[in-house]
């Protein structure tokens, strides 16, 4: 397969995380997580979040409040995306961000590999390559195994059910980003100059808030964080309207952003 038609990246690795959470959508009070803000009040409840690599690439500088110490400038390029469909349950949240630029790109001839949580959920896309995540191996630790394997295409990435940020108070919420953030030292380390990585969460997962009804993931902003050693750092990919755009992104990389929904911001990564 060829690289993309950019001529920069042969390789989009999306890595999508439920649980990570910017603050509350305006919506967020049709879904009862009026003031969700899942980094900010993590942080708060657990003294501070030491999050060194996120920070470097530029997590605070979507976060409110200083949860996490923003960069200046920031290693990545930043956003922050809304949910555009109904509902925070996973599934769909997946099928927002990639699901129709998956289908576009098996319909071009372009690998696509699922790995963990996104494995399970394009089961039934035909050309999706899925890849488990091993029972005492960590998501990051997947990613890399299958980046260096395959290192063309696209790869996308969620845990596993309860082996990500959700299904835990604060103070397990802290501790599987402590466990994420120092998982991206190997990886980024390994990253080729021809990748583009993109961190993106899908949902909070903010249990301090009073009006929380039961337990999963908040309505809440997803930060985006978009790195390659290529690229410029810092660009402000501003406030997305629909996850699709990361989708939208990765299928422009292989020329095939037309048939898909959301818009991609590859050009202004590029500029």
């Amino acid at each position: 397969m060829a690289d993309g038609p950019n001529g920069l990246f042969r390789q989009v690795i999306v890595v999508a995380l439920p649980g990570l959470g910017a603050g509350a959508q305006p919506d967020a009070v049709d879904y009862h997580d009026r003031g969700a803000s899942t980094l900010e009040h993590v942080s708060r409840y657990v003294g501070g979040l030491e999050l060194t690599n996120l920070a470097w690439l530029g997590l605070g500088n979507v976060i409110p409040n200083g949860a996490v110490t923003p960069a200046r400038p920031p290693a990545a390029s930043v956003a922050r995306a809304a949910r555009a469909t109904a509902g925070r349950e996973i599934q769909g949240g997946l099928e927002e961000l990639v699901g129709p630029a998956i289908r576009a790109l098996v319909a071009d001839g372009v690998e696509v590999h699922g790995i963990g949580g996104a494995a399970h959920a394009f089961l039934d896309v035909p050309g999706v390559d899925p890849h488990e995540v091993g029972a005492h191996e960590a998501l990051l630790e997947a990613v890399t195994a299958v980046m260096h394997r395959h290192p063309r295409g696209v790869v996308v990435a969620s845990p596993d059910p309860g082996r990500g940020l959700t299904g835990s108070g604060p103070v397990g919420v802290a501790r599987a980003l402590t466990r994420f953030d120092a998982g991206l030292t190997a990886l980024l380390d390994q990253l080729d100059e021809q990748a583009l990585l993109v961190i993106v969460g899908l949902g909070g997962n903010d249990a301090t808030i009073a009006t929380r009804n039961g337990g999963g993931l908040t309505r809440e902003y997803a930060p985006v964080i978009a790195y390659s050693s290529s690229l410029p750092s810092g660009v402000d990919l501003g406030t997305r309207l629909t996850l699709a755009d990361v989708g939208a992104t990765a299928a422009d990389v292989f020329g095939a952003a037309a048939s898909t929904p959301g818009k991609s911001f590859l050009g202004e990564l590029l500029a």
